[in-house]
This record gives C-alpha cells, structure tokens and sequence, in this order.
C-alpha cells in the first residue's frame, strides 16, 4: 500500500471528515450497531474489505467512497485482530 494510506496522520484527517462520518453513520445503521463478527456493541468502527488504488493517478479512493457493501462494522478488538489474521486486499482500477 501507498505510503500516504499508512501515515495516520493524514487517514486520520480522512476519517474525521464529514464525508466519513456520515457514510459510517450510514453503516452503523445497517449494521444494527453491532460488530458483526462478535456482536459487540462497543467500540464500534467501520472497517474497509478491501481498498481500491487509481492506477491513473495512483491516489487511493476516499474512505467515503467505497460502496456500502465493502464496508462492515466491527468492534475495535475484532478490528485489530482482523488486520493482523488478514492483508486487506488492494485493487487498482
């Protein structure tokens, strides 16, 4: 992955954007507030299936622009130790 994906300090400008919350809102909901691996209702995120690279311009695309379906909300420790079981995988288009 692209070094500007990893650098916290920017992802995490992206995910405090308005953009962001309101399409995690939009997932906490379908998801019934739940972690859907544990059924945890605490410490919620929405965590990206995969990430989509623009081979064009090289840039990733926003965290808000994923489709719903490549979204899933889990709790902060399933989170965690989901990116340490799995690569999440990347797909340039």
């Amino acid at each position: 992955m692209r070094t500007e994906l990893n650098s916290s300090t920017k992802y995490a400008e992206l995910l405090r954007s308005n953009q962001w919350l309101e399409k995690r809102k939009q997932i906490l909901i379908r998801d019934n507030y739940r972690c859907l691996s544990c059924g945890s209702s605490y410490g919620l995120e929405v965590h990206h299936r995969q990430y989509i690279l623009a081979s064009k311009n090289g840039d990733f695309l926003k965290p808000w622009k994923y489709a719903n379906l490549n979204l899933i909300t889990l709790c902060s420790r399933c989170h965690q130790v989901g990116h340490k079981k799995f690569k999440v995988p990347v797909f340039n288009v």
